[in-house]
């Protein structure tokens, strides 16, 4: 479980809002200067919020190739934000159809817009212009939002509804990860922390660094950490396929933003089987996730607490499971795709 610093001396005193995780005295600094910058609404020197759209949340639920989870993730998140923008971006798997089903079975929630092989950042940022309200929360289509209990999201939205609606804000959240199947992890158990939420404004952009895309927080939004983990990330609870998608991803990602022309499949078969040995893509994957499930260890309620209510149904048959032999992985069993239980219609 991630160490956090004390709250700031300036943090917002609200839930546990916390100091960015190991900062220095010079970060806690500039964070300082940071939230001192945000009242710029209150001077008239950056229009505040409400110049710009109404109060609400617009969850951006993007997939590319999530077939396995891009179901739950949706209606996990349903019955707490404004609209659901189900995006898929050039998903070669059943992720589209899926999301088609969302929009039509949610229609005044799910609004269903496709990508073709744009770069992510400029998909982002596209997204973010789209949506409708003030609070966009960067929901991937393999997060599962915890729907009750004391970490729901439900305590998210409250959070965000005390915030002052006259300022901007980027919050980081860290969720709990699980690997290889519902029942394991690695032994960090959480993701690192990263901005998930944040108040729209035109000057809000993402861009590229190191292979990733990465959020350019402007000097007048303040930088919140939040300890609570409202969501589980299904980091690694994916087809073998999907897992070396998730391993080549940022190597594909910065050589295709410097021009290459290959897709993401052929970047993929090519690079797994020179590396992972087999003769098509599916097996080089095959060997690529017996070893790197070798490091999983049994999940901790007591650590990490409840299962969201929405993936309880699955712990019984779950889609994937580890085959251990004398302590070491030896395989995975993959079954049909889990359906979430909702009982929520349009």
């Amino acid at each position: 479980m991630a160490v956090l610093r004390p709250v700031l001396p300036f943090a917002t005193s609200v839930f546990a809002v916390k100091g960015q995780p190991g900062a220095d005295e010079l970060g806690e600094a500039r964070l300082r200067l940071r939230k001192m910058a945000s009242y710029a609404t209150y001077a008239g020197v950056i229009p505040a919020p409400t110049r710009f759209r109404p109060y609400g949340i617009s969850a951006l639920v993007t997939a590319r190739n999530e077939e396995d989870w891009v179901e739950t993730s949706i209606v996990s998140v349903l019955d707490f934000v404004d609209e659901v923008l189900a995006v898929d971006h050039a998903s070669e798997d059943s992720t589209p159809e899926i999301m088609e089903e969302m929009a039509a079975r949610f229609p005044k929630k799910v609004r269903l817009i496709r990508f073709r092989d744009e770069p992510f950042h400029r998909v982002l940022n596209t997204l973010m212009d789209t949506a409708k309200y003030q609070w966009i929360c960067r929901f991937s289509g393999d997060f599962v939002a915890r729907t009750s209990g004391p970490n729901s999201i439900a305590k998210l939205t409250e959070l965000l509804r005390k915030l002052d609606r006259h300022r901007y804000f980027s919050i980081s959240l860290s969720g709990i990860a699980l690997d290889g199947d519902l029942h394991h992890q690695f032994p960090n158990r959480r993701d690192h922390y990263e901005p998930i939420v944040f108040r729209w404004s035109p000057w809000l952009r993402f861009g590229v660094k190191e292979r990733w895309e990465s959020l350019h927080v402007p000097w007048f939004y303040e930088k919140l950490w939040i300890e609570q983990p409202y969501y589980f990330h299904m980091r690694s609870v994916k087809s073998d396929v999907r897992m070396l998608q998730k391993l080549y991803w940022s190597y594909w990602f910065d050589a295709r933003n410097k021009g290459s022309p290959v897709g993401l499949r052929e970047y993929m078969a090519k690079r797994g089987i020179q590396e992972y040995g087999g003769r098509t893509l599916e097996e080089a994957a095959k060997n690529f996730t017996v070893l790197e499930y070798q490091g999983c260890v049994p999940f901790s309620n007591e650590i990490c607490g409840d299962y969201p209510e929405l993936l309880v149904p699955a712990l019984a048959d779950p889609p994937f499971r580890l085959v251990f032999r004398d302590g070491k992985v030896v395989d995975r069993q993959s079954g049909a795709r889990y359906h979430p239980v909702t009982h929520t219609e349009a």
